[in-house]
């Protein structure tokens, strides 16, 4: 897009689009709106500053478990994560220079060695949360991002989507849909998914006055076999549903399993229980009926946390505190959930 199609949707000439663009001269405030909204819309002011500000990333070390990089249906949301990031670098001719570890978990010890013997410009750290790790990463002489996952303590920054604000949002869904018990469906996992926890008991604390009440069923992993286990002896102790009309599921891959269960005992989704998810991976949306969920903008987290890699290393030095960047969420309505006086 260029100076001189803005002015030709704008309905103005190139001078007042330069002065308006420049705030070299005085413009009417509709003029001034009308020229800006073009502008914003056809990306031209995201590329202009892009163009203005001179990179200096020019290489990264990427830190990740050899389990996190697998495409499959377990792993869609770390995979689609880490394909952003490295199409994001790709575009920008950013290096990735990778430290893949076996196993789940990150070992400080290795790592650190590893890290200190390879150049470059910034280290971002993939979803591992070991105090330990980030510790020593926040003391070394480059900026260190944890991606998709949060320092407690704020030692390091961290780029990645606001869990326990999406979870509030799913829980205000389901009681703007009319329900007012509703279970969550989630497993122990690490910090970020404690924040989908407490989202969920936060939303339905401040909901009590309305009748809002909750329950929790825990299960031991998020792969959707353990799900349909966990959900068919949770129906089995407890003689079926009872009163629950809706089901959060902290992740779709849960949401997929307890469906298969509550469909092998014979209830009918969202007719007989609305069920939602969290994260929005293709397998939630060929189901039936298609999973609604809490959208978790996966794809955007790479760029996001190449722009704050950039501002890290502008900024070097300057004892600043350490930032946390959250992407919000937002919901994906589908088949699974309906209106409770329209489902009864």
């Amino acid at each position: 897009m260029s100076i001189k199609k803005i002015a030709e949707q704008s309905g103005v000439s190139v001078s007042t689009v330069s002065h308006v663009l420049n705030g070299t001269a005085k413009i009417s405030e509709g003029v001034r709106d009308r020229v800006m909204t073009v502008a914003r819309e056809s990306g031209y002011l995201d590329s202009r500053i892009r163009r203005a500000m001179q990179p200096t990333l020019k290489s990264v070390m990427l830190v990740a478990s050899a389990d996190m990089l697998p495409q499959n249906d377990t792993n869609y949301v770390s995979w689609t994560i880490l394909e952003s990031l490295r199409k994001e670098c790709a575009a920008r001719g950013v290096q990735i220079k990778p430290l893949v570890t076996e196993g789940k978990r990150l070992t400080p010890g290795p790592v650190l060695s590893r890290i200190k013997e390879t150049a470059s410009d910034g280290i971002i750290v993939y979803f591992d949360e070991n105090p330990e790790l980030l510790e020593a990463v926040s003391r070394l002489d480059r900026p260190a991002l944890l991606l998709a996952g949060q320092d407690p303590t704020m030692r390091v920054g961290s780029v990645g989507i606001g869990n326990r604000y999406g979870a509030r949002l799913g829980v205000q869904h389901l009681l703007d849909l009319g329900h007012r018990n509703i279970a969550l469906v989630g497993w122990p996992g690490r910090y970020t998914i404690r924040q989908r926890q407490d989202g969920y008991s936060e939303a339905i604390r401040d909901h009590e006055a309305i009748g809002a009440r909750g329950s929790i069923i825990m299960i031991d992993s998020f792969e959707p076999e353990e799900a349909a286990r966990s959900m068919r002896r949770w129906l089995e102790d407890n003689d079926g549903l009872g009163d629950l009309t809706a089901m959060f599921c902290l992740a779709d891959n849960i949401a997929i399993g307890a469906i298969q269960a509550l469909k092998e005992r014979g209830y009918r989704v969202p007719r007989d229980v609305s069920v939602l998810g969290f994260d929005d991976i293709l397998r939630g949306q060929m189901m039936d009926p298609p999973l609604s969920t809490v959208h978790a903008p996966l794809a955007q987290i790479g760029r996001t946390a190449l722009d704050e890699m950039e501002y890290c290393l502008r900024t070097l030095g300057d004892q600043l505190p350490a930032r946390r960047v959250e992407l919000g969420c937002t919901i994906v309505e589908r088949g699974s959930c309906a209106p409770i006086a329209a489902a009864r």
